[in-house]
């Protein structure tokens, strides 16, 4: 995920704290996961290239804020990283990597494995279809097609380890 350009996006809509932005984007980005461990450094780099502006709001007791706000400058940088070469999809998924290695495992414990992967995915799902009417009534057509899409990759998913699931209880019941 492109960290910079997520928050060049979200300062854009005005000055904001890197906890701020953390927190939008913890409630924004289905697919993403986005810590502070990654959004301080990328303001120190967008700072350090005059991308965004630091004010030091200083408080009494609490540590001191700091406020970020896009320059001309950031929000030209912003238009070109969105207007810029599409980039290759990152297609990051552990339950691939883990699959890699089932031949360790006795066909059972993979099956276990499966299902509870399936099941995740359907915990997942139920978790968007529960948010659907807060989409419906405060996203807009770009958060829509976000949410739209994350339902259609996790079915996808779903559905191939379904399949997957079936050839190899198939296939075991067969030998």
């Amino acid at each position: 995920m492109d960290v910079e350009l997520m928050t060049l996006g979200f300062l854009l809509s005005g000055p904001k704290t890197g906890y701020r932005l953390n927190a939008i984007a913890g409630k924004m980005l289905i697919f993403y996961n986005v810590g502070l461990n990654q959004i301080y450094p990328t303001l120190r780099k967008l700072e350090a290239a005059g991308h965004v502006e630091k004010e030091v709001v200083y408080q009494t007791g609490k540590p001191n804020k700091h406020v970020y706000t896009t320059t001309e400058k950031g929000r030209r940088h912003f238009i070109e990283l969105m207007i810029g070469p599409p980039e290759q999809t990152d297609i990051n998924f552990p339950f691939l990597v883990r699959s890699l290695f089932f031949r360790f495992l006795e066909a059972g414990e993979v099956e276990k494995v499966f299902q509870a992967e399936i099941e995740s995915l359907e915990e997942q799902l139920g978790n968007l279809e529960a948010s659907r009417p807060t989409v419906v009534e405060q996203a807009d057509e770009n958060g829509r097609f976000i949410y739209e899409t994350a339902l259609s990759v996790l079915e996808g998913l779903k559905a191939s380890y379904n399949r997957e699931l079936s050839r190899r209880r198939k296939t075991a019941s067969q030998a």
